[in-house]
Order: C-alpha cells, then structure tokens, then sequence
C-alpha cells in the first residue's frame, strides 16, 4: 500500500489511505481482503514480492533528500506529516513480519513433508 500512496501522492493525486472504502478502523477487513487475494502464491512467489517490494521502497528513501524526508508538510499528500512517518511506519516492522510469516509456512511445509515421510 505505502507504494501506492507515495506514487499517487507524488503523481499529485491525494492517496486513499489506507485504501478506496477503507477507514483505519476497518484494517482488519481491509487486512482480510488482502489475505484472501494472495492465498494462491506459492512461498517462493511471496518471498520473491516481499524482496522487490523492500528494494523498491529502498530505492524511494534513497531517492529523497534529508530536507525531502524530514520536513513537515514537504510533500502535499503527506498532509500535517512529513515522509518519514509514511516510510517508518510501513517498512522495518512490515517487513519483518512477512518475512517470518515465509518462514514459518516453509517450516510447516518442511515439517509436513517429514511427516508424510515418516508414515
């Protein structure tokens, strides 16, 4: 989502945050709605798009100056806040946490197999 905020936001468009029909109280729908699109992607395919996903956001921060990054109301779309609070808040913790969820579903995997072996 944070991409598609920052790149509408900088195409001068204001970005649903956090989606179209989507308030913040209703995250664990919007979550939902998320989960159910991707349960079709192998563990190789998420682990190839969480990778990507956190290069390209790499290159964004990289992109940007201190001033650009820093400063409050800088960008239009960001409102009273300043980039960083976009870029904290949807990268380190985020990605930590797709990356352990591939972890653990390649474990189970490993796991299930070992099972079928041992029967």
């Amino acid at each position: 989502m944070l991409e598609r905020w920052y790149r509408e936001g900088m195409d001068g468009d204001t970005p649903f945050i956090p989606a179209a029909d989507y308030k913040w109280r209703d995250i664990k729908q919007l979550n939902m709605q998320i989960w159910e699109r991707y349960q079709d992607v192998t563990l190789n395919h998420a682990l190839k798009k969480v990778t990507l996903s956190h290069e390209r956001v790499m290159d964004l921060i990289k992109s940007h100056t201190n001033e650009e990054i820093m400063t409050k109301k800088y960008y239009k779309w960001t409102k009273t806040s300043h980039l960083y609070s976009y870029f904290s808040a949807n990268t380190t913790n985020h990605y930590i946490w797709a990356i352990k969820k591939c972890d653990a579903i390649a474990k189970a995997i490993l796991e299930g197999e070992k099972a079928k072996v041992v029967q």
